[in-house]
Parts: C-alpha cells; structure tokens; sequence
C-alpha cells in the first residue's frame, strides 16, 4: 500500500506554527510583565499596577491557549502515523491512503484527515486524538464528566420502581461523526462531478486516546484505534468485496487519487 501526503504543507501544519509562535510570544510577554510588576516599578496601590497584572494573566491564558492547540496537533500526527503504519502493514497495493487531503477547486470541509482509496471504494477518515470516554447514540456524541453520580432519591413502595443511577455526561457541540459525513459527502459530489467512475464512499471515525462505552446504529464507524487493524482485517483483507458497488480495478483507483491530488478541477 501507498501513502501518499496529498499537501507538502499541510493547512493544519501552518496553523501549527503559526501557534507555536503566538504560544511563545504571549507567555513570555505576559511572564516578563509579571517579572517588572514584581521589581516594584510600580506602587501595588495604583490603579495601572492592577491593569498590568490583568494584562499579564491574560497574556499567559491566551498563550496556554495556544500551548494546548500544539500540543492537540501532535497529538494528532502521532494518531495520523499509526493509521498509516496500521494501513501499510496490512494492505497491499491496490489500496492508496491520501493524508491531510484538500479538494482541488474546493474548501468548504477544509483539510480532510485521510482517504483509503481501494478496491471496495473510498473511505473517508476523520480522525481524534481527544481523551474521555464517550456514549454514541446514533450520530450524537455524549462524553463522560467527573462528578457525582446522579441516584435517584428514595420513593414510597406504592411507586417504587427500579432506577440505575447515571454518570453526568456532556452532548458534544460537533459530533464526529457528523463531521466525517460531511466530508465523505463533499468527497462524493467531487468525485461525481468530474466524469469519474461511481465510487462508494463510507465514512469514519478513529479515536486515538478516547474510549467507546456505548455505541447505538452510528451512521458511521466509530474505532478505537487499537481495534483499528482487527476492523481493517476483517473488513479489507478477509472479505475484501465491498457491501455495495462494484470492486475497483488498480488502475481505476490510481487514476481516482491523481485527480483528487491534482490543483485543477
């Protein structure tokens, strides 16, 4: 198998930089204000002593921000290598991995994680490296807080009814898989647009440190990455023929994955 990194310099990657240097700056400005506040330039009962120190700690929360937003991008890569390494170990050559693809003429879904184009047809990837452990109840994403456990109080004989206690949990704003439909859709109208083949397109969505505990008819996959290669096994190597469609031949999917990676439409 063939992976392939579709841009050079990744949209994210500058985005990466770019807050690595915002980290940097704001921490260190906001450090270096506290360090003169604290050689006593200025009385701590005046007004403008105050307005620095609030300066000061917005600057270090603004940089620890940023801190977070590399620290979650590397996270990221290192969950972009593992998919690839998993892939290229247990696929052969008929397949092709796109990494960090953007559609040529296009940008409304931005950069797409990974795109396994094969045999049964294409598979849209989208990828997350965020901690928790998480109820998926159709398309819906619900990740589990600390706290207490909510037990219902006490009722008399003639209503009691038996009642499990629940975890708090918190519906996430952008479900996952939502996110990965979105741009397996995009992905399908690029491709039927330019008189290319009738590819099937599934989506789904790899956790790289988060934990599945319930799964209720997803519209999508939803793996864990260490069940990811058991998932690619039995689904691409054991049974290989796609669920619907027809199966591609090498040569279509090599023609499928240069345009996808070409700057023209």
């Amino acid at each position: 198998m063939r992976v392939v990194r579709s841009q050079p310099v990744s949209t994210k990657h500058k985005a990466n930089q770019r807050d690595q240097i915002l980290a940097l700056l704001q921490g260190v400005a906001g450090l270096f204000l506290l360090f003169l506040l604290g050689l006593g330039l200025f009385a701590s009962e005046k007004l403008i002593f105050w307005i620095l120190v609030v300066i000061a700690l917005g600057l270090i929360a603004s940089g620890a921000w940023f801190g977070r937003l590399v620290i979650n991008y590397r996270q990221n890569i290192q969950l972009q290598d593992e998919v690839s390494k998993i892939l290229e170990a247990n696929l052969g050559d008929d397949f092709i991995y796109l990494r960090n693809l953007i559609l040529p003429g296009t940008r409304s879904v931005g950069e797409i994680d990974g795109v396994l184009l094969g045999p049964p047809g294409a598979i849209v990837i989208q990828m997350d490296s965020s901690r928790g452990d998480y109820a998926v109840e159709g398309d819906t994403w619900y990740r589990y807080v600390r706290g207490r456990v909510n037990t219902p109080g006490p009722k008399p004989l003639s209503q009691f009814k038996v009642v499990q206690a629940t975890e708090p949990r918190r519906r996430l704003d952008d479900s996952p898989t939502w996110a990965c439909i979105r741009a397996a859709r995009e992905v399908k109208a690029w491709l039927s647009v330019r008189r290319l083949p009738q590819v099937v397109v599934h989506p789904m969505v790899i956790l790289g440190k988060g934990h599945i505990r319930q799964l209720k008819r997803p519209s999508a996959p939803a793996i864990e990455i260490g069940d990811f290669e058991d998932f690619i096994k039995r689904n691409f190597v054991v049974h290989p023929t796609p669920v619907e469609g027809e199966i591609l031949p090498e040569v279509m999917v090599e023609q499928i994955a240069t345009r996808l990676q070409s700057n023209g439409n």
